[in-house]
């Protein structure tokens, strides 16, 4: 499916693997532009739109991260009723918010692809973001096996 650089990540001490975001950043574009079959007019209109909806999507997680930790400071499982509830509308208001962005985008998105490649954005954006993911917890869980080298 998706052949990720092993550049793309690297070992950070203790932490587990690290993500070089403008190497992701290029495969995740190299794929995109690739699985959409975009041609080099449409990709240079295409990017700064997808790239700006993007940037605009990470704020609002950011946005309502902080929020949700705010009342979650001693963690979830010690939040109050009225704290969860708060979390709620918060998780709802964000919700609605990314909807928001992503119909607004949708219809920009319209102008520049084919009704298709639109939806191609939204089916292989998901997917290689899950195949990223998958590969990041792979390497944690390769981290944590004993090495069969040490007898541990």
């Amino acid at each position: 499916m998706l052949m990720l650089s092993a550049t793309a990540f690297g070992q950070d001490g203790n932490r587990g693997p690290q993500i070089d975001r403008e190497k992701l950043q290029a495969t995740r574009i190299a794929y995109l532009t690739n699985r959409l079959e975009l041609n080099s007019e449409t990709a240079k209109v295409f990017w700064p739109l997808f790239t700006e909806y993007d940037t605009k999507k990470r704020e609002l997680g950011r946005k309502y991260g902080i929020q949700k930790r705010a009342l979650a400071k001693e963690g979830t499982r010690s939040v109050s009723e009225e704290n969860a509830d708060k979390m709620l509308d918060i998780y709802i208001e964000q919700k609605q918010a990314e909807l928001d962005l992503e119909k607004a985008y949708l219809g920009r998105f319209k102008q520049v692809l084919t009704l298709r490649q639109v939806w191609r954005v939204i089916r292989f954006d998901s997917d290689f973001r899950r195949d990223i993911l998958d590969r990041a917890s792979r390497g944690r869980r390769e981290e944590k096996k004993p090495d069969s080298n040490t007898g541990g």
